[in-house]
């Protein structure tokens, strides 16, 4: 991708920009967005062990060249389990499979886990020979959600599964949106923007949605310093002087989560800002983006969460 300029620069303020006037003093962790990894079963059973003799396949989508065929050939004396097994180590071996997903064996059941947070492919198809069965499934649908930049954030719970995703690149903490049974504690910091544009999506500079991070995605997020938050479109006008700052962990009154809003609304909302020590508080008055068909606005924070 090539590095653009965007129009967004003119703007004061800008969702997860951060600032620190006052001199050195920031604290930034490394997180990466949330994901759910997707996972196909295969099982091979039916007309009774041993295997039939003859071929069996299994066809993989691949968004490269189109298919990746698995084989697996018997002569009428495999057992399920070993037929089982040599197709996780044909995949295994396979070039092209081996790039998409980890694999793992459990007597007549192997489990094919995406390697790549964006991985969403059909379920693959199969031929056997004789009575035989040999079933393909999606046990686990993939999820790839967006995190917009300027909203809080609490750490999410990596998926660990077979060799494909461990944690997080880096050693990052995998990043989620707060819920409703977030506590103060559970709060981390804001979701914060990058200066080097070629590290984000390609349509970072589409004036249709608010800029965000995809899923598995590397980002900053900001414990201490200043930083320009969302505001909840619901709250009221944000003012420097006199509002609180509360932000939004459940759906009601308001429906961006991490945002910030200038009321309370009951048990869907924390208030941040008469702790001790204070831990956000409203620094300058809030500011409207107007982007072709996209309308946002933020506000900067001084917020004070540490490691």
């Amino acid at each position: 991708m090539v590095q653009t300029a965007t129009t967004r620069y003119l703007y004061r303020l800008l969702p997860g920009a951060v600032s620190s006037p006052e001199g050195a003093g920031t604290e930034r962790e490394s997180i990466a967005m949330p994901f759910t990894l997707q996972t196909f079963t295969l099982t091979l059973g039916g007309g009774g062990s041993p295997m039939a003799a003859g071929d069996y396949t299994v066809t993989w989508a691949h968004p490269i060249n189109g298919a990746v065929v698995i084989t697996v050939n018997s002569d009428g004396t495999k057992t399920f389990a070993q037929g089982i097994a040599e197709f996780v180590a044909s995949t295994a071996a396979s070039a092209m499979a081996n790039l998409l997903y980890g694999t793992v064996t459990s007597g007549t059941v192997a489990t094919f886990v995406a390697k790549d947070p964006n991985t969403d492919l059909a379920v693959p198809t199969t031929a056997v020979p004789g009575a035989d069965t040999l079933t393909a499934a999606e046990t686990v649908a993939p999820a790839a959600p967006d995190l917009r930049m300027g909203v809080f954030y609490v750490y999410g719970t990596p998926q660990v599964a077979n060799g494909a995703v461990i944690g997080t690149p880096r050693g990052c903490r995998l990043a989620a949106l707060p819920t409703g049974t977030t506590g103060i504690g559970d709060l981390r910091g804001i979701v914060s923007r990058v200066v080097n544009q070629t590290t984000l999506s390609g349509d970072f500079i589409d004036s249709t949605t608010f800029d965000r991070y995809r899923a598995g995605q590397v980002a900053p997020g900001l414990l201490r310093g200043e930083v320009a938050c969302v505001v909840d479109p619901a709250s009221g006008t944000i003012d420097a002087l006199t509002d609180a700052v509360y932000v939004v962990i459940a759906a009601g009154t308001y429906s961006v989560l991490g945002s910030i809003a200038d009321a309370a609304d009951g048990t869907n909302t924390i208030r941040l800002d008469n702790t001790t020590p204070v831990r956000a508080r409203v620094v300058e008055t809030e500011e409207t983006l107007t982007l072709g068909a996209y309308t946002g606005r933020c506000v900067k924070l001084k917020i004070n969460q540490t490691n």
